[in-house]
């Protein structure tokens, strides 16, 4: 089929163009994807702080014109024509953001800029001794009695001459507020931004079927698999993202969420289609496809025309060669061109001889860098290990750190359930009056107080506690398969052992414990809680001791 030099050429030079076409766009696609997939994370994460910041900047506005009013010598003195003008007056500067001014007196009695009254009994607005070292309040939506409708009450105290609470200054703010802030938010194609307060309830949404009706939760569900992961972020997390799917439409969506400074433990969502994102990717793969094709049919007709200039000549060598081969005697002249085509024979043997010298250097090269990358992998491994070292140690008592502690806590009760071992008991210690000894030492003493308690914790070899610095001066120790007997003992005999003995500077120190036993199917934290409880109950008790929760 293809024995022609002609044909091969063509026919390898479309094979070529191929591999070179699918190469380029699979390349471009997947380059070109990662890199606009981190792109709008980076602008989704940048606008959802951004306007995250802006909202809470608004209520800062809000929480400033109530201080103000506050502070009015004629409002904390309860005047009420004064306080009816100042509530109308707020309506106006809200700029149609409030739907209502609100003034609370001590008796609780609420009186508001369209000349109702009422009785409050709401928990949402605090009074008294509720408002101690608190500059403001703002609740979750609650249905206002006079407008019917959800609304946000913003809301500072007025404190009288004596410094005591003498009243409350709010205002309401309705939920499509809200909605129309976030609506103004410019976003990408395919992009929303949304809004849940502190109970995870959706309290603004483009779909207002989800408004005060959506609830979010942490557990992943079969129309938004991944979402719940989600949830779980913006409880650690200020900021951050994620992915889930939204089985309705069988779209796969991007979220990137911030929280609100001045709404306490709100989060601002911003969701964005992965369709909407790829969608430029899809365009340049389409314009690369033809920009390609095009080049194709060019280089394919250049080829056929340069194809015939070099298998002309080609084709003339291999009628003499056949000649000379055909010939009686060895003296036949083989066509003497002065072109590429006569050089070939010698060409050919010169890049053998060159190749072969390549190649030695090559070898001697790769020989070289290999010795080189084992050296690196092995310097590698040594400080990945010294990585993982300080990723589970702390830092200066070099005993397991919370999140190490944890872990292998969990371990123990995993190995407990699964060979029906006696249950572990966890035990929080901590030193008595530690404070007084930063104070009076200074803080590089009480660091090296913490070092020494922490290898008398972990001097006896033969026992198979696992010991951790919680935080601060706060120990944990967990005793794995041990009597309640047994435990008790062993932290009588550390607690004595401990105060007789001698630390530097210092001479001696005591430590409080509490022991608590983890019960079936407790968590470890419930279990700490016990412990630390029994740990608080031993200091109240008059320190150095041991108590059992």
């Amino acid at each position: 089929m293809l024995k022609t030099i002609k044909t091969k050429i063509i026919t390898t030079y479309s094979l070529v163009i191929i591999a070179f076409i699918s190469t380029l766009l699979l390349t471009t696609f997947l380059n070109e994807r990662n890199r606009v997939l981190e792109l709008e994370l980076v602008k989704s994460a940048e606008i959802s702080t951004m306007h995250a910041e802006i909202l809470s900047q608004e209520f800062s506005r809000y929480i400033a014109m109530l201080k103000m009013l506050s502070d009015n010598p004629l409002i904390r003195q309860g005047d009420k024509q004064s306080i009816n003008a100042q509530l109308n007056r707020l309506m106006e500067v809200g700029d149609g953001d409030f739907i209502n001014t609100i003034y609370i007196d001590q008796n609780l009695i609420l009186t508001d800029s369209k000349g109702n009254t009422n009785k409050v009994t709401h928990p949402s607005f605090i009074q008294g001794e509720q408002w101690v070292g608190k500059e403001h309040n703002i609740t979750v939506p609650v249905l206002s009695k006079f407008e019917k409708e959800p609304v946000i009450i913003v809301a500072v105290p007025i404190w009288n001459d004596q410094k005591a609470w003498a009243g409350t200054i709010a205002v309401a703010v309705p939920l499509n507020v809200l909605n129309e802030k976030l609506s103004a938010i410019k976003l990408t194609k395919g992009s929303y931004a949304w809004l849940a307060d502190s109970n995870r309830t959706v309290v603004s949404h483009p779909n207002k079927d989800f408004i005060m009706t959506a609830q979010l939760s942490t557990e992943n569900s079969e129309n938004y698999p991944g979402f719940g992961d989600i949830v779980k972020q913006t409880k650690v997390q200020d900021n951050g993202y994620g992915h889930y799917e939204d089985a309705s439409i069988d779209e796969s969506k991007i979220v990137t969420f911030s929280k609100v400074k001045n709404l306490p433990d709100w989060t601002l969502f911003v969701t964005t289609k992965e369709s909407e994102i790829f969608h430029n990717i899809y365009e340049i793969l389409y314009n690369v496809l033809i920009t390609a094709l095009i080049l194709m049919v060019m280089f394919l007709l250049l080829i056929i025309k340069l194809s015939n200039k070099i298998t002309l000549p080609l084709s003339q060598l291999t009628k003499e060669v056949k000649t000379f081969v055909n010939s009686d005697h060895n003296n036949v002249t083989v066509i003497d061109s002065k072109d590429e085509i006569g050089q070939l024979s010698k060409a050919f043997y010169d890049t053998i001889t060159t190749i072969q010298t390549h190649t030695a250097f090559l070898e001697e090269m790769v020989e070289q860098r290999t010795q080189e990358v084992s050296e690196k992998n092995d310097r590698l491994k040594e400080q990945n290990t010294l990585l993982a070292k300080m990723a589970y140690q702390d830092p200066l008592t070099k005993l397991y750190n919370r999140r190490a502690f944890s872990a292998l806590v969990d371990e123990e009760i995993d190995n407990a359930k699964k060979n029906n071992l006696p249950p572990a008991s966890l035990v929080v210690l901590d030193i008595d009056h530690f404070k007084k000894i930063n104070d009076q030492f200074g803080h590089e003493i009480g660091d090296e107080v913490l070092r020494n308690l922490a290898k008398e914790l972990t001097n006896d070899k033969q026992n198979q506690t696992i010991v951790g610095r919680w935080g601060g001066e706060e120990f944990v120790i967990l005793i794995p398969n041990s009597e309640p007997d047994t435990v008790l003992s062993y932290m009588e005999t550390l607690r004595k052992h401990i105060s007789k003995t001698e630390f530097p500077y210092i001479k001696h120190l005591t430590c409080s414990a509490g022991i608590a036993t983890m019960e079936f199917n407790e968590s470890f934290k419930e279990c700490f809680q016990r412990a630390d409880q029994a740990m608080y109950q031993a200091k109240a008790a008059g320190r150095n001791r041991v108590v059992w929760g």
